[in-house]
């Protein structure tokens, strides 16, 4: 039986499952190391923080980019505009 594919871009696809093989990796080394359970939960909450300052920072640029490039798109077709007068 073929499950149905979910409408989900391919490269977020495969964020989601690399994550999930990460958290499943972790959870495997804390049972054979008999990690204690607070330590596991702090190094994970650790972790998961990290990686969202990381993707919020990220979005940030990628906004600031944007933002930036639509302002010269803007400014540059004024010019143009302004010259042909």
């Amino acid at each position: 039986m073929k499950l149905p594919r979910l409408k989900i871009a391919k490269s977020t696809r495969a964020t989601i499952s690399g994550i999930m093989i990460a958290i499943a990796s972790l959870y495997a080394l804390a049972m054979a190391y008999d990690e204690a359970r607070d330590n596991l939960l702090r190094f994970f909450i650790g972790t998961v923080l990290l990686v969202v300052i990381v993707m919020g920072g990220a979005i940030a640029v990628v906004a600031l980019v944007r933002l930036l490039r639509k302002l010269l798109g803007t400014l540059s077709h004024d010019r143009d505009d302004s010259d042909g007068q």
